[in-house]
């Protein structure tokens, strides 16, 4: 027990976010979802309030 650290309320708040998968530009921690991809990944799923990819 003597590896653990105390964890800032900020830093909480990144680790509940998630990761955001490979290839997104944009994430929105809140929604759990991402605004824009990269090139190679255009295509996927988006969030219900970003604009059109650009494919």
């Amino acid at each position: 027990m003597k590896n653990l650290k105390k964890i800032k309320r900020g830093e909480l708040k990144t680790i509940k976010g998630g990761r955001p998968p490979l290839g997104c530009n944009s994430w929105n921690p809140v929604a759990m979802c991402c605004r824009s991809w990269a090139p190679d990944y255009c295509g996927q799923t988006t969030c219900p309030d970003s604009p059109p990819p650009l494919c």
